[in-house]
């Protein structure tokens, strides 16, 4: 079992390789970690709270590594909860969280998730989307250098398409719902664009 003392030093040692920006740092985990809760309690699961603390602070920790971030993630997450003394099961449990919430991964849908797995999956998605979620897409393109006309292509080939990875109700609705309002944003922003 993770001695929960030097577990929460690994979550202190996880917010600390956190940048402050919006789109993938400390603030996108924390709100990642309200909605995971949100997603709990909303459909009523049993979750082990430290476990799910430990997954999602840890799981964009490799981000400044580069891709597949959740394979980087993972690799440091199983080190920093090997020195938490937690078991190997619950690493594993760990790790795979870390692996599902990947886009990537969670497009190629593997039913025999764990609750955290999908629970993590769908409340990062979740964050993606809405107006934060409008945000961050540019946030995050002017880092990595894309053109506006790249990033409208990003919400249509990934952002728009979150809402049909979701795993439980709760995420389904919320995710719909959000998913309008970047159609929203999307629509005002192509008509300034053309000068509408």
């Amino acid at each position: 079992m993770c001695d929960s003392s030097k577990s929460n030093i690994v979550v202190e040692i996880a917010r600390t390789l956190y940048d402050k920006s919006i789109e993938h740092g400390l603030y996108h985990v924390e709100r990642v970690y309200n909605w995971a809760n949100r997603i709990i309690e909303k459909e009523g699961l049993e979750v082990d709270q430290l476990i799910l603390k430990l997954s999602v602070y840890l799981h964009d920790v490799g981000r400044g590594i580069g891709e597949p971030h959740a394979y980087y993630s993972a690799l440091i997450a199983r080190e920093l909860l090997r020195e938490a003394e937690c078991s190997e099961g619950e690493i594993e449990e760990v790790i795979e969280a870390i692996e599902a919430h990947s886009f990537s991964y969670s497009a190629k849908r593997h039913s025999g998730y764990s609750d955290l797995a999908k629970v993590l999956s769908d409340a990062d998605k979740i964050d993606a989307l809405g107006l934060i979620g409008f945000i961050r897409v540019f946030l995050y393109s002017e880092r990595r250098g894309r053109s506006i006309g790249e990033s409208i292509e990003h919400f249509h080939e990934k952002i728009l398409k979150l809402h049909e990875l979701m795993n439980y109700n709760y995420s389904k609705t919320t995710a719909k719902e959000y998913t309008e309002r970047v159609k929203m944003l999307l629509e005002l922003l192509i008509k300034e664009l053309r000068g509408q």
